[in-house]
C-alpha cells in the first residue's frame, strides 16, 4: 500500500496499467504490491548500471515488468543491485523515440540481467527467454504521438510468454527435469525427445531479436506472419515438427491456430497426432505449396472443434491428403472465419466459462426474402415525412425496429422459412467472438452498428470496452451448408444473430439478426433457446432481452415469447 516512485514516462506508465492486469490473470494468486514493488527494485538498478533499458518499452521497461510478474524475487538468484553491467552508462532521454523495434541496441545488456538474476550457469537456454521480449502486436496502440508509439501485447499472447519465461527460470535453476517443467508448464504432450531437440535449437545462445512487430495504421490492422514465426510458440512447434522428423513444414502451421495458442491436454494430443499426419505425408503433391499444408490443418482442427471424437484414422487407414485438401477448399468460406478470429487485436475467452454451441443436420433456408429488394424501401417512414417523400417511396417490406420496439411479424418471412426449395441441410453454430477483426466483419455482414464506419464507431468503441474489460462476451451464430450445390466451390455461411452476453450474470443482453430485418428469425431464436438452455444463460435478467429498458412484463407472455425480444 506504500507509494513507489518510478523512473518512467507518462506514456510507459500507461503502457504499465494496460499490460499489468493481463500478466497477474496469467499469474494466479500473484500479489499485485509484490508484483509492483519487484518491478520498482528492477527499475532503480537499471537507472543506476543501465539506464538505457528505461528508455523504451519493448526492450526495456516491459520486459522488466514481464520478469517482476512472471518470476517472484524469492525465485531471483542474486541481488539486481549486484553489479551486473559493467559497460559505461550513456545518457537516455526519456521522451524520446519509441516503438515496437526502437531500443534494441540494449538487449545485451537486458539478457546480463536476465542471466544475473534467473541463471545459474553460462548455458542458459535464451530461446526460451524470447517470453520476456516477444510481443503479438494484438493488444492495440498507445500513441503519444507520431514516432512515439506502443503496441501492446494481447492477453493470450501474454499469457504464452509467461509460461515460456517461468520454463526458462526452471530450466536454468534446475529445480526439475526440463521434461518435466515443460509437460507442466507448456503440455503433458511433449516428448523427451521434443524438450531436446527445443532446448537445443539453434539461437539458442543469445536473447532472440524482437519480432517485426508493426504500428498498426488501423484498427483492423494485422500484423505479418513474421511475428508469429519468431514467437516461443512457434519455437516449440518446429521443436514438435523436428522431432517427428519435418521441421521444414513450421512454415506452414504459421497461419493456423497452432501458431497463436496452446491447447488443453486433448487439444494439444490431437494436434500431435495431426503433426504426426502432417510430417508422414509432407512430401505428397497436395503440400508442394505451403498455403495448402496449412489450409488442411485447419480444417482438421476445426472438425476436431465441432466433434471431439473427430479422428485422423478412418476404418483404419489415414485421412488422404488429397481429400482432407478438397473438403478443406469446399469449407473455405468457414475457415476463413476461423482465420478471423485469430487476426488483428485479439480478446481472452469470456471468463465466466460459457462454451459455444453446434448442432448439425438442422433443415434451413440461406438468404433473406428481402435479397432482391431496392435499398430505397429499408427507409424508415419518420425520415420519409421529413423529406416530404413518402409518396414517392414503398412502404419498407420487413417489418423493423425503426418502426417501433415492439415485434412485428413478417408474413414474407414465414413463408421463406416453410419454402422447401430454400431449405438445406445445414450446421448451426454459435462461437464466441475472439477478435476485433472478426467483430468488424460480422459488423460488415449483418450492416449493424459494430462497424466502425458507423456513427464514427462510437458503438463498436462502447462495446469494445465491454469486452475488453470482460464485462460481456460478444457471439455470432452462422448456419454453414452441409452439403454443396452442383455448381457451388465452397459451401455457403450465413450470418444469424448477433449476441451480447453478460458474463457475471448469465444474460442475454442483445439478439439481433441481419438488416434489413434485425429481428431475429423464428429458427434462429429456437436455436437461441438450445444454446441457453445448454449453457445456463437467461433472456430475463437486468437489461436482458427480453425484458428490454421497460423493467419487468407483467408476466402474460413466457420469458421466450419473441414477442418480448428488444433491439438496444
Amino acid at each position: 500500500g506504500q507509494a513507489v516512485e518510478l523512473p518512467l514516462s507518462q506514456l510507459h506508465v500507461v503502457a504499465a496499467q494496460r499490460q499489468l492486469p493481463m500478466l497477474l490473470e496469467a499469474v494466479p494468486g500473484r500479489d499485485p504490491s509484490e508484483a509492483i514493488a519487484a518491478w520498482s527494485e528492477l527499475l532503480a538498478c537499471c537507472q543506476a548500471q543501465a539506464p538505457e533499458l528505461l528508455a523504451t518499452w519493448s526492450c526495456g521497461v516491459g520486459p522488466l515488468l514481464r520478469l517482476a510478474v512472471a518470476v517472484p524475487k524469492e525465485h531471483w538468484l542474486r541481488d539486481p543491485q549486484d553489479l551486473w553491467c559493467e559497460e559505461e552508462k550513456r545518457e537516455v532521454k526519456m521522451d524520446g523515440p519509441e516503438g515496437p523495434l526502437i531500443g534494441v541496441e540494449s538487449l545485451p545488456k537486458l539478457e546480463k540481467l536476465i542471466r544475473h538474476l534467473l541463471a545459474k550457469y553460462d548455458d542458459a537456454p535464451m530461446l526460451l527467454a524470447n517470453g520476456f521480449i516477444w510481443n503479438d502486436g494484438a493488444g492495440g496502440t498507445l500513441r503519444e504521438h507520431d514516432g512515439r508509439e506502443v503496441v501492446l501485447c494481447s492477453a493470450s499472447g501474454m499469457d504464452l510468454c509467461v509460461r515460456f519465461m517461468q520454463l526458462f527460470r526452471e530450466v536454468c535453476q534446475g529445480t526439475r527435469k526440463p521434461v518435466a517443467a515443460a509437460q507442466d508448464l507448456l503440455s503433458p504432450t511433449l516428448t523427451k525427445k521434443m524438450v531436446s531437440a527445443l532446448l537445443a535449437a539453434e539461437g539458442n545462445q543469445r536473447l532472440p531479436f524482437p519480432a517485426p512487430v508493426e504500428v498498426p495504421d488501423s484498427a483492423r490492422h494485422v500484423q505479418p506472419m513474421e511475428v508469429s514465426l519468431q514467437g516461443p510458440l512457434m519455437a516449440l512447434r518446429r521443436a514438435q515438427l523436428q522431432s517427428l522428423g519435418a521441421a521444414e513444414l513450421t512454415e506452414a502451421l504459421a497461419s493456423t491456430r497452432l501458431a497463436k495458442d496452446l491447447g488443453d491436454e486433448e487439444l494439444e494430443q490431437f494436434a500431435l497426432e495431426l503433426l504426426a499426419w502432417l510430417s508422414r505425408f509432407g512430401e505428397e503433391p497436395e503440400f508442394e505449396d505451403p498455403s495448402n499444408a496449412g489450409l488442411c490443418v485447419e480444417w482438421l482442427l476445426s472438425q476436431r472443434a465441432l466433434d471431439p471424437k473427430f479422428s485422423l484414422v478412418v476404418s483404419g487407414n489415414p485421412r488422404a491428403p488429397k481429400k482432407v485438401l478438397a473438403a478443406a477448399k469446399r469449407d473455405a468460406a468457414s475457415l476463413e472465419l476461423e482465420r478471423l478470429q485469430q487476426s488483428g487485436q485479439r480478446f481472452l475467452p469470456n471468463p465466466a466459462g460459457i462454451k459455444g454451441f453446434v448442432k448439425r443436420g438442422v433443415m434451413a433456408p440461406f438468404g433473406s426474402p428481402y435479397e432482391n429488394e431496392s435499398g430505397a424501401s429499408w427507409v424508415p417512414e419518420r425520415l420519409r415525412a421529413l423529406v416530404g417523400e413518402a409518396s414517392l417511396l414503398r412502404e419498407p417490406s420487413p417489418p423493423n425496429s425503426w418502426q417501433g420496439d415492439d415485434y412485428e411479424p413478417c408474413a414474407a418471412e414465414e413463408q421463406f422459412l416453410k419454402d422447401p426449395q430454400q431449405l438445406r441441410k445445414a450446421t448451426v453454430r454459435i462461437d464466441e467472438i475472439l477478435s476485433l477483426e472478426y467483430l468488424q466483419h460480422v459488423g460488415q455482414t449483418m450492416r449493424n452498428c459494430l462497424r466502425v464506419e458507423r456513427r464514427g464507431g462510437m458503438s463498436l468503441m462502447k462495446y469494445l470496452s465491454r469486452v475488453k474489460a470482460r464485462e460481456s462476451s460478444f457471439w455470432v451464430m452462422t448456419i454453414i451448408a452441409e452439403e454443396e450445390k452442383d455448381d457451388e466451390e465452397v459451401a455457403p455461411v450465413q450470418h444469424m444473430l448477433l449476441m451480447e452476453v453478460y458474463n457475471g450474470l448469465n444474460v442475454i443482453h442483445q439478439a439481433e439478426g441481419p438488416h434489413p430485418r434485425r429481428w431475429p428469425r423464428a429458427d434462429a431464436w429456437r436455436w437461441l433457446q438450445e444454446w441457453a438452455q445448454q449453457e445456463g444463460l437467461r433472456p430475463d435478467g437486468p437489461e436482458g432481452v427480453t425484458v428490454g429498458p421497460y423493467g419487468s412484463y407483467d408476466g402474460r407472455m413466457d420469458r421466450w415469447d419473441i414477442r418480448r425480444c428488444f433491439l438496444w
